[in-house]
């Protein structure tokens, strides 16, 4: 049995926030539902917030976000208007730090 002493033991830093999987740009036709996903990792366990033009996004309406127990964040916009197309980012956050990965939407006309 080998104990390591607390005082020597490295504790976890920003570095070990990680966005392995990004969301990627998509293009849609208005009424498509559209989902963008990131995968987050880190410890602790980071909080993941999904902003649109740099503002917060409220899920309400046609906005739902679900998190799975692998880490992964899904943010659905059901049938998409034209004025959700814009710049989306995915930010996740714990004590040590944060990372943020973008993606672009846009919603064509039918």
């Amino acid at each position: 049995l080998s104990l390591t002493p607390s005082s020597t033991r490295k504790g976890p830093t920003s570095s070990s926030l990680m966005i392995p999987v990004a969301p990627c740009d998509q293009a849609v036709t208005e009424g498509q539902d559209v989902v963008m996903s990131v995968k987050a990792r880190g410890q602790p366990k980071p909080m993941v917030y999904w902003l649109k033009d740099r503002v917060s996004v409220k899920t309400a309406g046609h906005f739902t976000v679900r998190e799975m127990e692998d880490g992964t964040s899904e943010m659905r916009i059901g049938s998409a208007q034209r004025s959700d197309a814009g710049l989306y980012a995915c930010r996740i956050i714990n004590e040590y730090g944060s990372k943020q990965a973008e993606c672009r939407l846009e919603v064509r006309g039918r």
